[in-house]
């Protein structure tokens, strides 16, 4: 626990570097499927920091670090994971000021935000609605102790969110569920996803998917509002 930082994360300076900047979000992966994981191989992973750029935004300086995993089952490469996490600077307002009860009073009212009807013009549709229950357990399976998961105080009072946020993960998995449910007997070799806007703890997201060319395939998450949450893409082989 001494190795963690305040947001529930790994302290930088270890194998994530030090960039400097405290918060930290998941901006997108791209996942390459080489060969199938069978029951009883032994896996190893290799992690390797790719590559790592500074930008300016309109929250201030962010840096992007890419982070390339290739994990090995007997010996033979199975998958390859680059995922691309980006770090901004903190905006606290700390636990129990007066400024942080208004905010999470005006955040309790905040989400979650009007469901909007599915978008026209896609060859399927699923919609969830994740809850604290979800968030919770796909934290624990994933391993993942980042607070703005399921400290609803932190989240809203430390980091200045409206709510708990849904992992940007979780919502990739949904969009890989519901292309694999229109599609039981396609063979997945490569997936790739970005994340646009966050969505929040009991909001509706639906998950939209078509064909865009042979083996090609475009998927979206569209959250409240109709904004676009997630971008991602399937390819398939034979």
């Amino acid at each position: 626990m001494s190795e963690l930082g305040d947001d529930g994360h790994a302290l930088l300076g270890g194998f994530m570097p030090p960039v400097g900047l405290t918060r930290r979000m998941w901006a997108g992966s791209a996942l390459e499927f080489h060969s199938p994981i069978r029951p009883g191989q032994a896996l190893a992973r290799t992690s390797t920091i790719e590559s790592l750029t500074e930008k300016s935004g309109n929250s201030g300086p962010l840096c992007f670090v890419v982070v390339r995993h290739e994990i090995t089952a007997d010996g033979t490469l199975a998958t390859v994971d680059r995922h691309t996490i980006v770090y901004r600077e903190g905006t606290e307002s700390p636990a129990g000021t007066a400024e942080g009860g208004r905010r999470r009073a005006r955040s309790a009212a905040a989400v979650p935000r009007s469901d909007t009807p599915a978008p026209a013009g896609w060859d399927w549709v699923r919609t969830v609605r994740p809850d604290e229950v979800m968030l919770f357990r796909y934290s624990a399976l994933t391993f993942n102790s980042h607070r703005i998961h399921y400290d609803h105080p932190y989240v809203t009072e430390v980091e200045g969110y409206p709510g708990l946020i849904v992992h940007g993960p979780l919502t990739a998995t949904f969009l890989l569920d519901a292309f694999l449910r229109n599609h039981p007997s396609t063979v997945v070799t490569g997936y790739a996803f970005t994340a646009k806007s966050p969505v929040f703890v009991n909001e509706q997201i639906h998950l939209v998917g078509r064909k865009a060319e042979e083996g090609r395939y475009e998927l979206e998450a569209v959250g409240p509002g109709g904004v676009t949450v997630m971008t991602a893409g399937v390819t398939a082989g034979e």
